[in-house]
């Protein structure tokens, strides 16, 4: 534990679930990452830091490395009344130090709001990318055919050759674990993957809600890549979704992703104009 006066900076536990609930549905001030994990189920993994002040609960932040050497901001949260700077001063430096120690090399954000990129850029981080979202509004999905190898359903046995895909198709900050890869077979509505000699070459994992669905993850094997794999997978599951009567579907990327950005439009995607911005920052050990 490190004391200031009057405070004191602690690791979270199962025992501050109930308290940590309460914050994040108080609080306008909250960053939670867009993934599939949820943030209170990293309870026990380390940084995932409290803040307290005479004992009562002032902010948190977690971010336990996942892919192993990259420390995504996964919550980040402070009490109504406190300040964003006055916290993230007091639980970064030592989120950081942690996070070395947890193996990681580098720390990145995925933002959906504004007020927190002068606080990143204060403590060093830099803006190098954007998310952008594009959506499919119900137009006819044209049949793909595939030169080799069929689309199929995901099964539990496809995750080692899906991890190894996922490791080889997206640069290191995009990566998957096999444990991510697990929880998103768990929470998806459609999982399929595509095939060829007797071997999943690439996979998409899709959910579905009240408001739509949405393609949460697209991978191809690099030397597949180019040979409509990709293609094949999204058109494949835009027609079972309609099938199920879904006419909304939405699906994000990297701006700079030029090679997914062409198959989504080909497909009838359309930009929303949405876009969170991604921070990085390279983390030294102390």
């Amino acid at each position: 534990m490190r004391a200031y006066p009057h405070w004191s900076i602690r690791t979270a536990n199962q025992s501050d679930r109930a308290s940590i609930t309460a914050l994040l549905s108080s609080t306008q001030w909250k960053h939670q990452h867009l993934d599939w994990v949820n943030a209170l189920d990293l309870l026990g993994e380390a940084p995932f830091l409290l803040a307290l002040e005479h004992g009562l609960l002032a902010g948190c932040l977690a971010c336990p490395p996942d892919p192993p050497t990259v420390a995504w901001l996964r919550l980040f949260a402070v009490a109504a009344d406190y300040t964003p700077s006055h916290l993230w001063g007091q639980l970064w430096p030592e989120a950081s130090v942690q996070a070395v120690s947890a193996g990681a090399t580098q720390a990145a954000t995925l933002l959906s709001g504004d007020w927190l990129a002068p606080l990143l850029l204060e403590s060093g981080f830099e803006h190098t990318n954007d998310v952008i979202f594009l959506e499919w509004r119900g137009e006819a999905p044209p049949y793909v055919p595939l030169e080799r190898g069929h689309v199929r359903l995901m099964r539990a046995e496809d995750f080692a050759f899906l991890a190894e895909v996922d490791r080889r198709s997206f640069n290191l900050i995009w990566q998957h674990s096999l444990d991510t890869l697990r929880k998103a077979f768990r929470l998806a509505a459609i999982a399929t993957v595509v095939e060829c000699d007797g071997q999943p070459v690439g996979y998409q994992v899709s959910t579905a809600s009240i408001y739509g669905a949405h393609i949460a993850r697209l991978a191809v094997a690099p030397e597949w890549q180019g040979h409509g794999m990709g293609k094949a997978l999204v058109s494949d599951v835009l027609r079972r979704f309609s099938r199920q009567g879904m006419d909304r579907v939405s699906v994000n990327t990297q701006a700079d992703n030029e090679q997914s950005l062409q198959i989504y439009r080909r497909l009838g995607f359309h930009q929303t104009g949405s876009r969170y911005p991604v921070y990085q920052i390279e983390l030294v050990p102390h």
